[in-house]
């Protein structure tokens, strides 16, 4: 075990030759704190609106893009096809 140990010992030193600075860690989701909504800061309230409506919006584009598939298929064939012939059409002198 010791050797194991000796080991792991030089593999850390060796690749963390820097000590790293102790910081400040960055609160990003906690639910008991976002319960407290007059406690938060104007950019915890901001992150937290964030993460709880941006299930919503994809759930309304997701449903949007589902009703409108084919109509969307339609418009890039389409496009598609508009700009084959138009490039055959226009000379350039």
């Amino acid at each position: 075990m010791n050797h194991l140990e000796d080991l792991k010992f030089l593999v850390n030193s060796f690749f963390k030759r820097r000590r790293s600075k102790r910081r400040e860690m960055k609160r990003v989701f906690q639910w008991r704190r976002y319960l407290e909504w007059k406690d938060l800061t104007f950019e915890e309230k901001l992150s937290a609106k964030r993460f709880l409506l941006l299930p919503v919006f994809a759930y309304l584009i997701i449903g949007i893009f589902n009703q409108n598939l084919f109509l969307i298929v339609l418009l890039l064939i389409g496009y598609v096809l508009y700009k084959r012939w138009e490039k055959g059409g226009i000379i350039k002198k």
